[in-house]
């Protein structure tokens, strides 16, 4: 679309959804005979009428409504473009996140390498730990947390995604130990637990109806998700962890699903930020774009 045609097409637009030149010449800031000149010459170079007039209003032709759906839809496409474009050469420097090392898992290297390619002149540092660092005093921009609870007031929260939780076993642990069908049976076999949760045994479910939970014995816990899916697939016994970690590995067979029918919860995951920051284009830039990543993948 040339230049000269994208304004007419404007123009037919307001006049569309305006349904009166006059109105339409004030909204462009156009005078009148400006705005029927503009129709005239779209309709030239169409070779159709597009409008049908009258003393009392103005109504599409036939023509005219294939246009207006057409019209509308390449100016919003062009106008995304104009956007996305302009966005990308605005957006430069450094952004700095950080993130648990489980959450951190989220941020897949082709995630970031995606990221990165829309902003090129954007550079990112990534700090993985499961410390609550200071955003303001060690100028952190993002914090990916499970919790949204802010130790400053000029923080600001936004749910990002939730991650749901399994119970897995390797097939080895399985054949060895045996499983029944009910949770209950887990107080009996070797668990594996992560330390930084507050109730280190007691795994909470649901069976649709009601809140449950039943208290596991620890055979091996860490401050680690790696070492425990590690320790699992191995044979080590039964652990419960997030859905995205053990993917892989329950898609290669080496973990399998236990309880299936059985909610375990989820992690939610926030983003944390100053908040003012939400105005820097680094800062929301990142959000939007990790809000609409497709996690399951």
């Amino acid at each position: 679309m040339d230049r000269d045609l994208v304004y007419l097409l404007r123009v037919f637009c307001v006049v569309v959804e305006q349904r009166s030149f006059v109105k339409a010449s004030e909204i462009l800031g156009v005078q009148s005979p400006a705005v029927s000149k503009a129709i005239a010459k779209l309709e030239h170079c169409v070779g159709k009428r597009l409008l049908n007039r009258t003393t009392r209003a103005i109504e599409l032709s036939a023509d005219g409504k294939m246009m207006y759906s057409k019209a509308v839809e390449q100016l919003h496409a062009l106008k995304n473009m104009l956007d996305d474009m302009k966005a990308s050469e605005r957006i430069q420097g450094r952004l700095t996140i950080t993130a648990t090392p489980a959450i951190g898992e989220l941020l897949s290297e082709s995630m970031l390498i995606d990221f990165q390619r829309q902003y090129p002149d954007l550079s990112l540092s990534l700090n993985l730990t499961n410390e609550q660092l200071n955003l303001p005093s060690q100028e952190i921009d993002i914090a990916l947390r499970s919790s949204d609870s802010l130790e400053d007031s000029s923080l600001t929260s936004q749910r990002i995604t939730s991650c749901k939780r399994v119970i897995v076993a390797s097939p080895e642990y399985l054949a060895s130990n045996g499983m029944t069908n009910e949770p209950s049976c887990l107080t009996q076999h070797r668990c594996l637990n992560f330390t930084h949760r507050k109730t280190l045994n007691d795994w909470a479910y649901s069976d649709g109806s009601c809140r449950l939970s039943v208290k596991t014995a620890t055979a091996f816990s860490s401050n680690s998700y790696a070492a425990l899916k590690s320790l699992c697939v191995q044979g080590g016994g039964v652990s419960r962890l997030f859905e995205y970690q053990v993917r892989s590995e329950i898609n290669s067979g080496e973990l399998q699903v236990l309880f299936p029918e059985y909610d375990w919860g989820e992690q939610v995951v926030h983003a944390i930020y100053h908040g003012k920051s939400y105005d820097s284009q680094k800062v929301s830039a990142f959000i939007h774009f990790i809000k609409r990543a497709d996690f399951a993948s």
